[in-house]
């Protein structure tokens, strides 16, 4: 499947303040935890020479398993990502991971694990989680929209700022580099 979203993630420095918001004023969609494992082609690892859309995720949620990979631009502190998913059984991604390892020289390259909750807000997507190592982060996106990407942007930091979320809180590097960090 292939998805174009929009997205603003940030630091959150009071997350039970910013969970109390959206309990009382977002549709309350699930709880989660996700656990990422970011592969990368094994010379790129080496030269420390890593470029986030040559990585391969894998996405371990509620049993299911997903790999993703991803283009990524950067428009006004926003992510626009073009993204391809395809989902597999547990079986299926033991093949895939052996694979890439074998035969595209793939390797692990850094792990994420988020637990938070999951919200529908003004039709965006907000997710609050908490980032083993890397502390509280929210995320708002709007996914295959047909409205102009610059209107987007300017939705998603009025969002972040009804939520009461300072613009200066915006982080623009993907969690992969904060992680290795």
């Amino acid at each position: 499947m292939i998805n174009s979203e929009i997205e603003i993630k940030a630091y959150i420095k009071d997350f039970e303040s910013v969970l109390n918001f959206l309990k009382n004023n977002a549709k309350f969609k699930k709880k989660y935890f996700k656990k990422d494992i970011y592969y990368a082609k094994e010379k790129s690892i080496k030269e420390g020479n890593i470029k986030t859309s040559s990585c391969i995720r894998l996405r371990i949620e509620n049993g299911g398993y997903t790999f993703c990979t991803k283009e990524r631009t950067l428009i006004d502190g926003a992510e626009v990502n073009e993204e391809i998913e395809i989902k597999v059984s547990k079986k299926k991604s033991r093949f895939i991971v052996d694979f890439l390892s074998k035969l595209q020289k793939y390797k692990e390259y850094v792990r994420k694990e988020k637990k938070g909750y999951a919200f529908i807000y003004k039709n965006a997507l907000i997710e609050i989680s908490k980032i083993k190592n890397l502390g509280d982060f929210i995320e708002i996106e709007f996914l295959n929209s047909d409205k102009p990407v610059e209107n987007q942007v300017c939705k998603l930091k009025s969002i972040l700022k009804e939520i009461g979320i300072d613009e200066n809180s915006i982080e623009t590097k993907p969690y992969i580099e904060l992680l290795v960090k």
